[in-house]
C-alpha cells in the first residue's frame, strides 16, 4: 500500500484484511457498519445476508437474512439493535444482535433508504412513491407519511435537529423530524448536483454531499464534495476530489476531516478548514470498492470490495477492540448441543434412542379445527345409468334416463350460508318475505335480531337491496363505519321528540366548535326525518364521536373495528351514553338558555337545555356512624345507574323485586363506606343516600341498566310468563309522598349470539307511529327495521337479549314543555359569507362568488353540484386460494372538496361554493388522479385554496336542501351518501340516469359525454370539481333541448352506438395537433 501525507508520517496502516466470504462463497460486500458498543463489524452481502465479523480477526459470527434475495443496500447499528434494507426488498427491519427480529415494516414498494440514526425515537426512511415515512423505531409502526418532490436516496438526521434529505434530483433538503414537511422558515432546498445525490454527511451546522454530474448528457461521479451552512442553506468552498468520491464519512473525534474513497480504491483525509492537509492511501485490491465504514472512535476504517473481501487500515494498536473499548460481549450463534453416544449392537433395542425434549407442541399436533373431516362416499350410481352403460377404451359411459333429467346428479355437501341480498340479482319471481321476528326457541337468537352485515358485489354498495331488510317509513343506519355502535342510541335520540327539537335547533345557531356532538346530532336527526324509509349512514357524527373520545384519552369508546367475544358493547355503549350526555350539556351551554320547563325553571337560573329535560337534581346526605353528624351536597347527573339491592334484601318472603323498585333504589342510591368525620375526628362509617323531591324529577330519565353480571341479567328475564318490564311505572323517590309515572319510550339491548359475539339493537316506540289500534314499538337493528308488538319489546325471554340503556318519559310534563322558543332556521348569510380558514389563500386561485343577498335560493333553484373524496382508510378484503375476493369493510372516504354552481340566471355556471374541507385526520391516499387534491391542500397552514371546516360545509349544503333547490350532476347517489346528506330524490337531476338506456345495462362516464354530446374533452390529467359540475349542467341544458325537439331517443342510441365503436366507452386519446373533436 502507498501512502503519502502532508505530515512526517501517515496516520494509518494497512492490516490483513477480512477474507471469509471471498474464501466461502464470492459475494460482492454491499453495506458495512461499526458497533459502537462492541468489538464487532457487520456486513451485507450482494445476497441480502447480514454478517457479523468480531475483532480483527474476521471471526465468524451470527448471520441472517434481511428481508430480501438482493443486496444489503444500508446496515445502521446503535447500542442494542441492527438495522437494514436490501435493493428491491420488502421493507426495512430491525433484529437483535442475536439475529432475532424485532420488527419489519413493509410497504407495497421497496424502500430506497432509511436514516443512520434515530432523533427522538423516530426512524425516517424514503419509498419511491415519492414519500417520507416516519417509524417509531421501537415498534416500527408508522407515525406520519410526508409526499417529497422526488425520490430519496439519502437520508440523515442533522445535530441540529433537523432531517435532511438528498434526492434523484440532485436538491439538498431539509425537513421537520416531527412531520416530515419541508421546513417553513428560510431556505429548505437547495440544487447541490445535477444528478442524484450519493452521499449526505453532517458536522454541527455544515453538511457535505456528494453525486452525481451530467457530462454531454450522461452522469459522471462529480469531482466536487459540496459543503452548505445548515442555518442559512448557503454554500461553502467545495472541496475536490478529482477521481470523484464513491463513499463519505465524517472522521469521528475530529471537527472537521471527511473520509474520501473512490471506487478505485483511493482513500483521502482531508481537513475541510485547511484543504492542503490530506492525507493519501491507496488500497491494495484488484476489485472495485463497494462499501466503506470508519469505527465510532475513528481508529478503524473498513472497505468492502466486489470479490469479498474486507479491508481494514487502523491507527491504533491491533489488540484494540473495533469500538476503541471493552464493551458488550459479542452474541455468538446457538452451537447445537452434541448427540449422545450410542453403543450399538444388534441386540439394541430401538427405544433407548430417546426424542429431544420440547417445551412447545409439535408442528404435526393438529388442533381438532385444523384436521380436515374425512369425506363421504361418493354418490352410488343409479342402476338405469348401469344397466345401460358401455365401456371403450377403459372409459364407461351411458346415456342419461329421462326420468334422471334435470336433476343433474348433484349431492350438496353442506348447507349453503345465505347470501347478501343485491338488486342486480333480483328475478322476475319476486322477493323473500322480512325475516321473521318472532321468538326462536330457548336462547336461540330470532332472525330480525341477529347482526346485519352489508356485503358488497362489483356494483358496489349500492347494489345491496336495502329495501330487503327495512319496508317502512322509518330509516335504519348502515354498520360497516367505524363508531357505528352507536346506532342504536342515534335512533333513541332521534325519537325522543324534545331531544330531536334541540339538537335540530342547535344546528341553527353559529356553533364555533369544529367538532360538536349536539351538532352532529342535528344533522342526523334532519337526515332520517327526511329519508322516510330510506337507508343512512352517520359517518359524520361517527367521525367527531372518536374525536372527542381519543382527544380525552378515552380509548375504550372507539371502535378499531375488531370485535370479537370479548367485547362487550353494552358496557361500551353506557360509557360512551355518559359520556355523549357530558358533551350535549356542555355544547348547549351558551347563553341565554331557553326555558323548555316554565313551571320548573325562571328565566334567569335556567340550566342549560339537556339538563332542563335529563338533569337529575339530587341532594346526597351523608350520616356518620360515630356521631350521627349530617352533611349534605347537592350534585346533578343526567344518567341514573341501576343499583342492584343484595339478595337477602329480597327474600321470597318480601316478593320478587319489581322495576319499581330497582327505579327507586336506583335514585336513593344507599350506600355505606368509611371516611374521615370532621366533628368527631374519627375515621368511622357513614351510610349516604341519595335525595330527590318528585317535583324535581326530569321530563326524561335516562338509565343505564348495568346488567353485567349473571345475576343482574337475570333480574330482567321472564318468568312465568309474566314480564319485569311494564309499559308504565310509579316512581316514588321519597317514601310517603306522591308518586310519578313514567312511561318506557325506547331500549338499547345487547344481543348475545350463540358465538358470543354481540351487537346492539334499539326497541323504540316511534312518537309518529302511535295509533289505538297499531303498535308504536319498532326494532332498529342497524339498517333492519320492523314493526314488533309491545309485549315482544318489553319481553326478556333468555339470555341472548340483555338489556344496557332505557328512556323514560314523564307522563303529567309531557303537555308541558314548550318548545317553541327554540330558534328554527339558520341564517342563510352563510351563504353570501367567506367561511376560508386558510392562511396562505392565493387569491388567483379563488374561482367562486358567494352569493348576493338578492340571489339567495327559493323552492326550485336550481345548481350544479359535485364533490371530490380523498381515502381515509383502505379497504379491508378476504382473499381466498382460489383467486376471489370478498369486501369486508369498505374504503373509508372523506369529503375533500365540493363545488356548487348557480344553475341559471346571469351568472349561470358561476360557482356560489368552492371550498376544500379541512381535516384533522391522517390521510392514506389522496387519490390525485381522480380527485385534483394534493399533499397540503387540506392543511389550513399551507393550503392555497378556500378551506373550510366540515360542519361549516354541511351547514350550507343543508341549507340548500333545505330551501328547496335542485341539485344537477354526475352520479350524485355515491356523492351525497359520502357527504351524509339526503336530498329527496325528486330534487335531484343526475345525468347518469338521463342518459341511460335499461336494456343496455351499462351507464355511460361523465367524460365520454361530454366528448359525445357537448364536443369537449374534459378530466385530461385529473379531474375538477366546478369542470365536472358545469359540464353536467351543460349536459342537462343540452337534454331539455333535445326532448323539446323531440330527438333525445335517437341522439341517445346515437351516443350508444359511438360508444360501441370506442374502447369500452373510453374517450380516444387525441393526437397532440388536434385542437379539438367534435364527433
Amino acid at each position: 500500500m502507498a501512502s503519502s501525507s502532508s505530515s512526517s508520517s501517515p496516520t494509518y496502516h494497512s492490516i490483513p484484511p477480512i477474507t471469509h466470504q471471498r474464501d466461502v462463497f464470492p459475494q460482492q460486500i454491499t453495506a458495512l457498519a461499526f458497533d459502537p458498543v462492541s468489538d464487532t463489524l457487520w456486513s451485507g452481502s450482494n445476497s441480502g445476508q447480514l454478517s457479523a465479523f468480531y475483532s480483527v480477526l474476521g471471526l465468524r459470527g451470527v448471520s441472517f437474512r434481511v428481508g430480501g434475495t438482493l443486496a444489503v443496500k444500508k446496515i445502521a447499528v446503535d447500542d442494542a439493535v441492527v438495522r437494514a434494507c436490501c435493493v428491491a426488498g420488502e421493507g426495512v427491519g430491525c433484529w437483535s444482535k442475536g439475529g432475532l427480529n424485532k420488527w419489519y415494516y413493509r410497504t407495497p414498494m421497496a424502500v430506497t433508504t432509511f436514516s443512520h440514526t434515530v432523533q427522538s425515537s423516530t426512524l425516517a426512511a424514503a419509498t419511491p412513491s415519492p414519500e417520507l415515512v416516519l417509524l417509531n423505531a421501537l415498534t416500527g409502526a408508522p407515525t406520519r407519511i410526508a409526499t417529497v418532490p422526488a425520490v430519496v436516496n439519502q437520508l440523515h438526521f442533522a445535530s441540529s435537529s433537523l432531517l435532511l434529505t438528498g434526492g434523484s434530483d440532485g436538491f439538498l433538503r431539509c425537513h421537520d423530524p416531527r412531520t416530515g414537511l419541508r421546513v417553513a422558515s428560510g431556505e429548505s432546498a437547495v440544487r447541490a448536483h445535477a444528478s442524484e445525490v450519493q452521499g449526505l454527511q453532517s458536522n454541527g451546522n455544515v453538511v457535505y454531499t456528494t453525486g452525481w454530474a451530467l457530462r454531454s448528457g450522461h452522469p459522471v461521479p462529480d469531482p466536487l464534495v459540496k459543503l452548505y451552512d445548515l442555518r442559512t442553506m448557503k454554500a461553502l468552498p467545495p472541496v475536490v476530489f478529482p477521481t470523484g468520491p464513491a463513499f463519505i464519512n465524517v472522521l469521528p473525534r475530529s471537527s472537521a476531516s471527511l473520509v474520501l474513497v473512490s471506487n478505485q480504491g483511493l482513500v483521502n483525509i482531508v481537513d475541510t478548514v485547511n484543504p492542503s492537509n490530506v492525507e493519501f492511501y491507496q488500497l491494495d485490491t484488484p476489485a472495485f470498492i463497494s462499501s466503506a465504514a470508519v469505527s465510532p472512535t475513528g481508529a478503524f476504517m473498513a472497505f468492502g470490495d466486489a470479490d469479498g473481501v474486507v479491508h481494514l487500515l487502523t491507527a491504533a494498536d491491533e489488540t484494540v477492540p473495533f469500538n476503541g473499548f471493552e464493551g458488550q460481549p459479542v452474541e455468538w450463534a446457538d452451537a447445537p448441543e452434541p448427540l449422545p453416544d450410542i453403543n450399538w449392537t444388534d441386540s439394541t433395542p430401538l427405544n433407548t434412542i430417546g426424542l429431544p425434549h420440547y417445551s412447545s407442541l409439535l408442528l404435526s399436533s393438529y388442533t381438532p379445527a385444523l384436521v380436515p373431516r374425512p369425506p363421504g362416499p361418493p354418490p352410488k350410481i343409479p342402476p338405469q345409468i348401469l344397466a345401460a352403460m358401455k365401456t371403450n377404451d377403459n372409459v364407461a359411459y351411458a346415456p342419461l334416463p329421462r326420468e334422471l333429467r334435470g336433476t343433474r346428479n348433484m349431492v350438496r355437501a353442506s348447507p349453503t350460508e345465505a347470501r347478501g341480498r343485491f338488486r342486480s340479482a333480483k328475478t322476475s319471481g319476486g322477493t323473500e318475505d322480512t325475516p321473521d321476528a318472532g321468538f326462536g326457541a330457548g336462547d336461540d337468537v330470532p332472525r330480525a335480531y341477529r347482526r346485519v352485515e352489508i356485503e358488497y358485489s362489483r356494483f358496489g354498495v349500492e347494489d345491496f337491496d336495502f329495501g330487503f331488510y327495512n319496508k317502512t317509513e322509518y330509516s335504519g343506519l348502515e354498520t360497516h363505519i367505524l363508531n357505528s355502535y352507536t346506532n342504536a342510541l342515534l335512533q333513541v335520540m332521534h325519537y325522543a321528540m324534545p331531544v330531536r327539537a334541540l339538537a335540530k335547533s342547535h344546528i341553527t345557531t353559529d356553533c364555533a366548535r369544529e367538532h360538536c356532538l349536539l351538532c352532529e346530532l342535528g344533522f342526523v336527526v334532519r337526515m332520517l326525518e327526511d329519508a322516510h324509509g330510506t337507508n343512512c349512514q352517520s359517518s359524520n357524527f361517527c367521525k367527531a364521536a372518536g374525536f372527542l373520545a381519543q382527544s380525552v384519552n378515552a380509548i375504550e369508546l372507539i371502535d378499531y373495528g375488531r370485535d370479537g367475544p370479548e367485547l362487550d358493547y353494552a358496557h361500551t355503549i353506557q360509557s360512551f351514553h355518559r359520556f355523549f350526555l357530558d358533551r350535549l350539556v356542555l355544547e348547549s351551554t351558551s347563553p341565554p338558555h331557553p326555558v323548555l320547563l316554565p313551571a320548573a325553571f325562571e328565566p334567569d337560573d335556567a340550566p342549560s337545555p339537556v339538563t332542563q329535560l335529563l338533569g337529575l337534581d339530587a341532594r346526597t346526605v351523608s350520616v356518620c356512624g360515630s356521631c350521627k353528624a349530617r352533611r349534605e351536597k347537592r350534585s346533578v347527573t343526567h344518567v341514573l345507574d341501576a343499583v342492584y339491592p343484595r339478595k337477602v334484601r329480597y327474600p321470597p318472603s318480601a316478593g320478587t323485586l319489581t322495576f319499581s323498585q330497582l327505579l327507586t333504589a336506583s335514585l336513593a342510591r344507599a350506600i355505606t363506606h368509611k371516611a374521615h368525620c370532621g366533628a368527631c375526628r374519627h375515621y368511622a362509617a357513614f351510610e349516604s343516600s341519595r335525595a330527590i323531591a318528585p317535583a324535581d324529577l326530569p321530563p326524561f330519565l335516562a338509565l343505564n341498566a348495568n346488567a353485567h353480571d349473571e345475576d343482574a341479567a337475570d333480574t330482567w328475564r321472564d318468568r312465568r310468563g309474566e314480564r319485569f318490564l311494564s309499559a308504565r311505572v310509579d316512581v316514588a323517590p321519597v317514601e310517603g309522598e306522591e308518586a310519578v309515572e313514567y312511561e318506557i319510550r325506547s331500549i338499547v339491548c345487547k344481543i348475545v349470539a350463540k358465538d358470543k359475539r354481540s351487537h346492539l339493537v334499539a326497541l323504540v316506540k316511534v312518537p309518529e307511529a302511535e295509533d289505538p289500534f297499531n303498535s308504536a314499538w319498532y326494532l332498529f337493528n342497524d339498517f333492519l327495521v320492523q314493526n314488533i308488538s309491545e309485549d315482544e319489546a318489553l319481553s326478556f325471554p333468555g339470555a341472548w337479549k340483555v338489556p344496557a340503556i332505557l328512556y323514560l318519559e314523564r307522563v303529567d310534563v309531557r303537555g308541558a314543555l314548550d318548545l317553541s322558543c327554540l330558534p328554527e332556521k339558520i341564517d342563510m348569510s352563510i351563504l353570501s359569507r367567506d367561511t376560508s380558514i386558510s392562511l396562505n389563500r392565493d387569491p388567483s386561485l379563488i374561482k367562486h362568488a358567494p352569493l348576493e343577498p338578492y340571489e339567495l335560493p327559493t323552492p326550485g333553484t336550481v345548481v350544479a353540484i359535485d364533490a371530490e373524496f380523498v381515502m381515509m382508510q383502505r379497504e379491508e378484503v378476504d382473499l381466498r386460494s382460489d383467486g376471489t375476493k370478498t369486501v369486508l369493510r369498505p374504503p373509508r372516504l372523506s369529503l375533500a372538496r365540493v363545488s356548487v354552481l348557480r344553475g341559471g340566471g346571469a351568472k349561470e355556471g358561476v360557482p356560489l361554493i368552492d371550498d376544500h374541507i379541512h381535516t384533522s385526520e391522517m390521510i392514506v391516499d389522496y387519490l390525485t388522479e381522480f380527485s385534483g387534491i394534493n399533499f397540503g391542500d387540506l392543511d389550513p397552514m399551507v393550503s392555497r385554496f378556500t378551506l373550510t371546516p366540515l360542519k361549516t360545509v354541511y351547514k350550507k349544503l343543508r341549507l340548500l336542501v333545505d330551501s328547496g333547490c335542485i341539485f344537477i350532476g354526475h352520479g350524485l347517489s355515491k356523492d351525497f351518501r359520502i357527504i351524509n346528506i339526503f336530498v329527496p330524490p325528486e330534487r335531484v337531476i343526475d345525468t347518469v340516469d338521463l342518459y341511460f338506456i335499461r336494456a343496455r345495462q351499462r351507464r355511460l362516464s361523465l367524460r365520454f359525454l361530454a366528448w359525445v354530446v357537448l364536443g369537449e374533452v374534459i378530466q385530461e390529467h385529473t379531474h375538477d370539481s366546478i369542470e365536472d359540475a358545469r359540464t353536467a349542467l351543460r349536459l342537462y341544458k343540452a337534454f331539455q333541448e333535445l326532448e323539446a325537439n323531440g330527438e333525445f331517443d335517437t341522439k341517445l342510441e346515437e351516443i350508444y352506438r359511438e360508444g360501441q365503436k370506442a374502447v369500452r366507452f373510453l374517450v380516444p386519446i387525441l393526437p397532440v395537433w388536434a385542437d379539438t373533436y367534435v364527433s
